[in-house]
């Protein structure tokens, strides 16, 4: 896999989004090469303690789209929303499992429009899926993930309200 091919494709792809539509969504985007993948990565600043690491090491929710080897072998892009070291995120008291379980029900409504998702993992993993990858048109599948995760954006500013620690008088 030519990773500068897939970043490039990456990168076009978010020159085509409609800058209105990511600006009313609070949501910042960063492309880049990690850990052998090309990423694509969606989050809020307030959804991490360090919005700008990358990787991300430290506490963070973020979506992600990605093409690795083994996704190149298999001609998938990979999906997934991650909720790391969430105990840690500034501003909560957050507990990981409790956060996971309280979005995967409100996920339930949307989890059909996701193209091979499963929420079957762990607390740091809320959902994670695939989509065939197809270099004709992996541009506009792009942008219908980045679409379509901004549709739930708001489950996880609901999720995350449960959970913000209250300002002491």
């Amino acid at each position: 896999m030519n990773t500068e091919i897939y970043l490039d494709k990456f990168e076009n792809a978010l020159k085509a989004f409609d800058k209105k539509v990511l600006e009313n969504s609070g949501l910042e985007i960063q492309t880049g090469i990690w850990l052998n993948s090309v990423v694509l990565r969606l989050q809020k600043k307030h959804w991490a303690n360090n919005p700008d690491e990358k990787p991300h090491s430290g506490s963070a929710i973020f979506m992600g789209i990605w093409i690795d080897q083994e996704a190149f072998s298999k001609k998938i892009i990979k999906y997934n929303i991650h909720a790391l070291k969430l105990r840690q995120l500034n501003g909560y008291a957050l507990q990981s499992r409790v956060f996971a379980d309280s979005f995967r029900e409100k996920f339930k409504e949307f989890e059909q429009k996701w193209e091979n998702a499963s929420v079957q993992f762990g607390p740091q993993t809320l959902m994670e899926g695939w989509i065939p990858l197809n270099d004709e048109k992996i541009h506009e599948d792009i942008l219908n993930l980045i679409n379509s995760f901004i549709e739930i954006v708001p489950l996880i500013d609901e999720t995350l309200l449960e959970f913000q620690e209250k300002a002491k008088s």
